[in-house]
């Protein structure tokens, strides 16, 4: 929020989003059920075989990706209220917000759905994710792996390919790109790539240091191949 009140109205012309869905699952904890903001009763006391957090108090599914995450999550995972919704709106032009079906958003005919294509039936991760988009176009559909990523190193973390996609969809060279929970940097690699006007904010101090050096490590690495 003190990101982006520092802009006017408009800045960006896309922010592509992913902000924390509170736990995801069942009811928010909050009195009164609303939509924004808070937790979700997902979070209970777990044990290692369900895959939870004990020491928490969190339970968390997913089996081992749960017990190797959970105890970070927690730190983070309150979903924004509707002043953040109020302020994305008000600094970007067109929004894209994964895990936009978890908060009260206007109705829209475009959306993506992300198929995790490494992910099969009734494996404990889900095998698509969905992105709210503010774009008057039709619903679409990108199919990648969520695999192959070496450098993995945050719980929610997606692929430099899923954004390569969406920035070649929906934004061109020169476009000024927000994202506000940047993670593991995959937006901005990604930006980086396709000449976009990125920025974006992380306030965990460990996401952000890792970010910082895979973005170093791959600029370097894009340097000695141009040369």
């Amino acid at each position: 929020m003190e990101g982006m009140a520092q802009f006017p109205d408009g800045y960006f012309d896309l922010a592509v989003v992913d902000p924390p869905y509170g736990g995801a699952g069942g009811d928010f904890k909050r009195s009164d059920k609303s939509r924004f903001g808070g937790r979700f009763d997902q979070y209970k006391p777990g044990n290692a075989a369900g895959g939870g957090y004990s020491e928490s108090g969190i339970y968390r599914t997913g089996g081992g990706w749960a017990r190797q995450y959970a105890k970070k999550i927690i730190g983070w995972d309150h979903a924004p209220g509707p002043e953040y919704f109020k302020e994305l709106f008000r600094v970007s032009k067109q929004q894209i917000i994964w895990g936009g079906n978890y908060f009260d958003l206007p109705p829209n005919r475009c959306f993506i759905v992300w198929q995790k294509t490494n992910i099969p039936e009734n494996f404990t991760m889900a095998m698509a994710e969905y992105a709210w988009c503010s774009f008057n176009d039709n619903a679409k559909i990108v199919a990648c792996s969520s695999a192959g990523q070496g450098d993995r190193f945050h719980p929610t973390q997606k692929p430099v390919k899923l954004y390569d996609w969406i920035f070649k969809t929906y934004a061109k060279p020169g476009d000024k790109i927000l994202d506000t929970h940047l993670g593991s940097g995959s937006s901005r690699i990604a930006a980086y790539e396709a000449g976009l006007d990125f920025i974006g904010f992380e306030i965990d101090p460990d996401y952000y240091a890792a970010e910082e050096q895979r973005f170093r490590e791959h600029t370097s690495q894009v340097s000695l191949f141009h040369l």
